[in-house]
């Protein structure tokens, strides 16, 4: 599976309802950012403390299946990007997580509904290959070996 940055920035970028909705972040658990779409007049230092501080929040909030913390950089709502249903992905950390970043004037329910909307699109990929991957990497190892003694 191929990860198209270009698809996934323009996905962030729907979301987005500027000026209160101003950053959508794809992330993993461990903070590392892979994409983000942001209002132009927010720093990419302020995309990178919203990744950070949403890394931790999710550490903290995994248990409840995402996570929501208020903070001077605004409303932060952390998703992980797996199906609902997935009794596999409850036991394993996501692949990505999707962070939004607003003002304290959006509600709760409107980011996690946003969140939700991308998360159901993009999920059924990352679940397919987080199996490939795991699969892959549970395969016996094949050795190879000969009747001939070694010098």
């Amino acid at each position: 599976m191929v990860l198209v940055l270009s698809t996934l920035h323009q996905l962030l970028a729907q979301l987005l309802a500027l000026p209160e909705l101003h950053t959508a972040i794809l992330l993993t658990p461990e903070g590392q950012l892979i994409s983000v779409a942001s209002d132009i007049s927010r720093s990419k230092d302020q995309a990178r403390i919203v990744a950070g501080v949403s890394g931790e929040v999710w550490q903290e909030t995994r248990e409840q299946g995402h996570g929501m913390v208020e903070s001077e950089l605004g409303r932060i709502v952390v998703l992980p990007v797996v199906k609902d249903q997935d009794p596999e992905a409850d036991a394993l950390d996501p692949l990505l997580l999707l962070a939004l970043n607003s003002t304290n004037s959006v509600e709760w329910e409107n980011l996690l509904a946003k969140g939700k909307t991308l998360v159901d699109h993009i999920a059924p990929s990352m679940d397919k290959f987080r199996r490939d991957h795991s699969q892959a990497a549970r395969s016996p190892t094949v050795v190879i070996s000969s009747d001939r003694p070694s010098r």
